[in-house]
């Protein structure tokens, strides 16, 4: 019995060091498995187990990710992996070029200071494209789209985009977007973040 509990322990404190290993920077980008219908459809389609994604704020004095999810807005980390689908970890992905992730981090407070003034609290846009705007002309935003061009807008560089494709479950993604699928317009998803060779995985949250 002495010899499971201390194999516990030993599994549980390497678990934990796993985890504090991790130490979040400004512009570390975090992918989420989330459990929901439209959830599983992008999963599938883009074979990935993550449908969500957000973007470390600020570090201090607590950490803040800012994401699209109903809206557009900034939360607390702990918030934001509340989402997580149960038994599954966010991953956290960073530059591969260090001056990128350097400067991003050097100006944090102006990085979540743009995001504020030209992204927080846009519309979410549900129908996945590119260019979309509200009634009054503001632009909706999609998870990875936000993500995109923040870092586009603050550091000019382009993370990858491409022709939509929806064609695995192509009947739940009629249903989805009610009969207009957005087939070959530009855009992106978590998995596009997840594979592109601009970042690396510095781990799991």
């Amino acid at each position: 019995m002495k010899k499971v509990l201390i194999s516990l322990n030993i599994v549980l404190l390497l678990s934990t060091w796993a985890q504090a290993a991790v130490v979040l920077r400004v512009g570390d980008v975090l992918l989420q498995p989330l459990k929901c219908w439209a959830c599983s459809l992008i999963e599938g389609e883009e074979d990935t187990i993550y449908s969500h994604i957000g973007v470390v704020l600020s570090v201090n004095p607590e950490i803040l990710v800012a994401e699209a999810f109903g809206k557009v807005r900034k939360i607390s980390l702990t918030e934001f992996n509340i989402k997580t689908e149960a038994g599954q970890k966010l991953m956290v992905l960073r530059f591969r070029n260090e001056e990128i992730s350097d400067d991003i981090e050097t100006q944090g407070s102006k990085f979540l200071k743009t995001f504020e003034a030209d992204f927080q609290g846009a519309s979410y846009d549900h129908d996945f494209r590119w260019n979309n705007f509200d009634e009054e002309g503001n632009e909706k935003f999609y998870c990875s789209e936000l993500v995109s061009k923040l870092f586009a807008q603050f550091i000019r560089l382009e993370t990858p985009i491409k022709r939509m494709h929806f064609n695995h479950n192509r009947a739940n993604w009629m249903i989805y977007f009610r009969g207009n699928i957005p087939d070959n317009e530009w855009g992106n998803s978590p998995g596009d973040f997840e594979r592109s060779e601009l970042f690396y995985q510095v781990g799991e949250l």
